[in-house]
């Protein structure tokens, strides 16, 4: 362990004063936290989508697009085959 001015070296990660985790460490939580978020981002976006779905079939509005559908069907048969 080696005193370096404010910080601590403790092999190859530096410890700060104010929250005791090695830099590294928190390099790696930080993009963890990144991810998360983005990954909360899109699970709003997805349940607001779920949402207006089902308003839409309870009012008798939902449509299904018959040619997206079609290419869509075509489209996982050919990658299964």
């Amino acid at each position: 362990m080696i005193n370096q001015g404010n910080s601590v070296t403790t092999g190859s990660s530096v410890l700060t004063p104010d929250d005791g985790v090695p830099a590294h460490d928190s390099t790696q939580l930080f993009k963890l936290s990144s991810v998360l978020n983005g990954l909360e981002g899109g699970a709003q976006m997805m349940q607001r989508q779920l949402q207006e779905a089902v308003r839409a079939v309870a009012d008798g509005t939902y449509r299904v697009d018959t040619i997206i559908l079609s290419r869509r069907i075509v489209g996982e048969a050919l990658r299964t085959v």
